[in-house]
């Protein structure tokens, strides 16, 4: 049995903000393949295995960046050497970086319509292939520590998260950074950490951030992964090991997609990189955090086929 399998989130913001959109995409699915809402993490591990044996061809993902995340982590650990299906983002949640990133535009239902539309024809599916990021048993394509989770931190606190808090948030980090003041000291405290990527050790800094993503974009049209697109089969690190005034300066370029010149600012492409720090280190994949110990090790994951669906 062959189809689309849909996995919507019902803790996400947006659905819960439309509690009606589970039963929109159901009827747009029709008899194309089945919905599920996975409650927690054991449902949703349940759900990969029922997909598993029911030969699903495409899942498509109703959620944000946090819910891909944690599809992607579930359909690994239960496929095992079993191909990974096909994946659709219907951008279902507040961010949905990776899904921009990739040029795929539109509300989930339009999303899902469009990929029923083109799976009921037999017309092949506009598809894109992107290596997975690695760190245990957590999969997605960008993660980052220090500065980056820290700033998803302040994102997440208080008001309802949007881009336009997101921009704000950037803006006054930006403005901090000018004064050294009490924000930017917050979200750059350095990280004590050696570094190596494939085995070679990186100059000893004080991290402020260390990003690995196989996506160019990361959000806000920033673009500091700009080679790993031209070089499938590789991950990118960047560590920023420099001060905020240097970091804040730094911004231009990583928006344009141009190398940095600073030799603070540390660049390669590789499979593997290992941060060994002073003590646990949280970090965050696609939007979502985690608590590690001192050793992190983040590595290449399988290729996957994404649909890149404009609707």
């Amino acid at each position: 049995m062959a189809g689309i399998g849909v996995i919507t989130n019902p803790h996400s913001r947006r659905n819960r903000r439309n509690p009606k959109l589970a039963q929109q995409l159901a009827c747009i699915l029709g008899e194309q393949g089945t919905l599920e809402m996975p409650h927690d993490l054991a449902a949703l591990d349940k759900v990969a295995r029922l997909f598993l044996e029911r030969e699903v061809e495409v899942v498509a993902i109703n959620g944000g960046d946090g819910t891909n995340h944690r599809v992607l982590s579930a359909l690994l650990r239960v496929y095992g050497e079993h191909p990974l299906p096909i994946i659709a983002m219907l951008r279902g949640g507040t961010m949905n970086t990776a899904a921009h990133g990739l040029g795929i535009t539109g509300r989930p239902q339009a999303l899902l319509g469009q990929l029923t539309s083109l799976y009921a024809g037999g017309s092949p599916l506009p598809l894109t292939e992107r290596n997975l990021v690695l760190v245990d048993d957590n999969a997605g394509f960008i993660f980052g520590n220090g500065l980056v989770s820290r700033f998803l931190e302040a994102y997440y606190e208080g008001s309802e998260p949007s881009p336009a808090k997101a921009a704000w948030l950037l803006t006054k980090a930006v403005g901090s950074a000018l004064i050294q003041g009490p924000f930017v000291r917050h979200l750059t405290a350095p990280i004590h950490a050696e570094v190596h990527l494939d085995g070679h050790l990186w100059p000893t800094l004080p991290w402020t951030t260390i990003g690995v993503a196989t996506v160019d974009d990361i959000g806000l049209g920033f673009r500091p992964f700009h080679e790993v697109v031209q070089h499938p089969g590789t991950l990118q690190a960047v560590g920023f090991g420099c001060s905020p005034m240097r970091f804040a300066k730094a911004l231009p370029s990583a928006y344009w997609g141009r190398p940095i010149d600073d030799p603070a600012i540390i660049s390669g492409l590789g499979t593997e990189l290992v941060i060994s720090a002073e003590g646990p280190q949280s970090y965050m994949i696609d939007g979502d955090f985690h608590h590690g110990g001192q050793r992190i090790h983040v590595r290449l994951g399988p290729r996957v086929r994404l649909v890149t669906l404009r609707a």
